[in-house]
């Protein structure tokens, strides 16, 4: 999807009348490599991706309001360019690079101007800021002075050497390509999600590393033990053999097995060590089965908390992180990672298919919290509880559920609290936060639905269901 040089060339003339005349201003990093500013008049969002296999830059209708990935970069852009009001935007050299004209209001209160440059280079993309007179300012890719185009504050802004493109004749339609840059921002949702909470996610791949490779020791441990089971055999027939042999032979043969002896030992030391070396290897298995069935279940547990936190919200994620009291400087420290807390192989929910639809529910207070608060779903989705008691929460992972969807989700909230009859609150999960407490919801608007009675059918719904598919 990469732009080629006419393509752009036709794409900055659909978007001129879009952004000339217009301000943008409030530049934030979504991700490490994707910048958002909030755009004035009929759209809301202009970006500008650096992405290495597809640099691109578009406007949008819906603003972001999320925090902001650090970087110095950013900082020196929010000072330039915090509220820049755009006078043009133009292909330079019939290449791949747009330079955006822009006036702002310095620190004095007068007008100056700046000249944004985007290398749409795949790869090699990179954004540049400079003064009128191409002084450089700052760039997202400073490098080194030893390079051929250093980008550093105080150098002047060289444009890169054109390389010859092979061009196509395929028709360019800028509103397709608007809706595949938009249909892109899923990716960006997953990329930010890593490039915000990437040590979340490198702590537990650390666990689940060392735990593999301890598996691997205890199996090791268990294999060698094993070769040790029948020693108590071979000290029997030191005895059996005990007027026959001589220890300084080093070995002897019973029953066609080659029985070593310790010279240094007497026969009945050599016995009693054979001995003890099948006591130990039995204590070994035993133990060595008693830490393999700990170590799987901490792995399962793991790997079951790393799915969940793919499939987690930034709030989730944002929250669990201060939960746990790490940061990324404290995940690096071993004796920081944490245990996870609530985040396990049992806090997975449990769902139900009801035709396609799928039902969430927990039925522990750590389900409950990790369905309601960490999990991705939207905020439109139905969240459900029984009234006035303790019970599960109920989702249903659907936009406009039917009637019939939200009564069996009321009767699952029913069925999980014990009842039979009874009202169950309905809202949309924007209107749920976590309370002070593990299972603890504070919903803010909701309705009620009272049921008489819960359906057979729903209970048998109940009765099959199984854990949520990560």
């Amino acid at each position: 999807m990469s732009l080629k040089s006419n393509a752009l060339k036709s794409y900055l003339l659909y978007l001129k009348p879009r952004l000339l005349s217009h301000h943008i201003s409030r530049p934030f990093f979504y991700t490490e490599n994707t910048l958002f500013f909030h755009a004035s008049g009929e759209q809301s969002r202009f970006v500008l991706s650096l992405d290495d296999e597809d640099p691109r830059f578009y406007l949008a209708d819906e603003d972001s309001e999320v925090a902001t990935l650090e970087s110095k970069f950013l900082d020196v852009l929010k000072k330039e360019i915090a509220n820049a009001y755009v006078v043009d935007l133009e292909q330079i050299h019939d290449d791949r690079i747009v330079k955006f004209s822009l006036t702002v209001i310095n620190s004095v209160f007068k007008e100056e101007g700046r000249s944004l440059y985007f290398e749409m280079i795949p790869h090699h993309a990179n954004l540049i800021l400079c003064d009128l007179d191409d002084n450089i300012i700052t760039a997202y890719r400073p490098g080194e002075m030893s390079d051929e185009r250093p980008m550093m504050k105080g150098l002047r802004y060289l444009l890169p050497g054109k390389k010859d493109f092979i061009e196509t004749a395929e028709a360019f339609d800028p509103i397709v390509y608007e809706q595949q840059c938009l249909a892109k921002e899923k990716q960006l949702q997953d990329r930010r999600k890593k490039d915000r909470f990437g040590y979340l996610f490198e702590a537990l791949k650390k666990k689940q590393k060392l735990l593999s490779k301890k598996l691997i020791a205890i199996d090791g441990d268990i294999a060698a033990a094993e070769s040790h089971l029948n020693d108590g055999e071979k000290g029997d027939a030191i005895y059996m053999m005990y007027n026959e042999i001589n220890n300084r032979q080093g070995s002897f043969i019973y029953e066609g097995v080659t029985i070593a002896l310790d010279p240094s030992r007497s026969l009945s030391n050599n016995a009693q060590l054979y001995y003890k070396r099948a006591k130990k290897a039995k204590e070994t298995i035993r133990q060595g089965e008693q830490n393999k069935l700990l170590t799987q279940k901490t792995l399962q547990d793991v790997e079951s908390a790393l799915k969940q936190l793919i499939l987690s919200d930034e709030n989730g994620l944002e929250s669990l992180a201060k939960e746990l009291e790490i940061s990324p400087q404290k995940a690096s420290q071993k004796k920081k990672t944490g245990d996870w807390k609530g985040l396990s192989h049992d806090s997975i929910p449990w769902q139900i298919d009801l035709r396609g639809t799928k039902i969430l529910f927990g039925k522990s207070a750590k389900q409950n919290d990790c369905l309601s608060f960490l999990l991705d779903t939207a905020k439109d989705h139905l969240w459900l509880h029984v009234m006035g008691t303790t019970g599960s929460h109920v989702m249903i992972k659907k936009t406009h559920p039917s009637d019939e969807e939200i009564r069996t989700a009321c009767e699952v909230a029913l069925i999980n609290s014990s009842l039979e009859d009874g009202d169950v609150m309905v809202t949309e999960r924007k209107n749920v936060r976590k309370g002070s407490v593990m299972g603890l919801a504070i919903v803010k608007e909701s309705r009620t639905i009272h049921l008489k009675n819960v359906r057979p059918e729903t209970k048998a719904l109940v009765a099959a269901a199984g854990k949520m598919t990560l």
